[in-house]
């Protein structure tokens, strides 16, 4: 047999150090979410349920609910004037900080 040369040992040593690299990476993953939890690391809060916050009133969806099903031009044009966009850049901005928090 003839003995290996550094191109065939260098072939059949990448796959291994990668799947070692692989191995290491989730074992530290593992460890750090073990030692950290969930909660901590997502900020999660358990100030409010999903129940109380589906509950909540929301006064922007009980708008909506009132509008007209009419495909008349003057019934639509009643329930755009009706619909209130005056903080939709406020609530998007309320939304971004909050998905900026995870």
């Amino acid at each position: 047999m003839e003995p290996e040369t550094r191109e065939q040992q260098n072939k059949t040593m990448g796959p291994m150090v990668g799947i070692i690299v692989v191995v290491v990476v989730l074992v530290l993953g593992g460890i750090y979410f073990g030692r950290e939890g969930i909660e901590n690391i997502f900020n999660i809060s358990s100030e409010k349920s999903v129940e109380e916050i589906s509950s909540a009133p929301d006064d922007a969806l009980e708008m909506l609910k009132t509008q007209g099903d009419s495909d008349e031009v003057t019934a639509i044009e009643e329930d755009l004037n009706a619909t209130n966009i005056e903080n939709l850049d406020e609530e998007i901005m309320n939304i971004d900080k909050e998905l900026q928090a995870f």
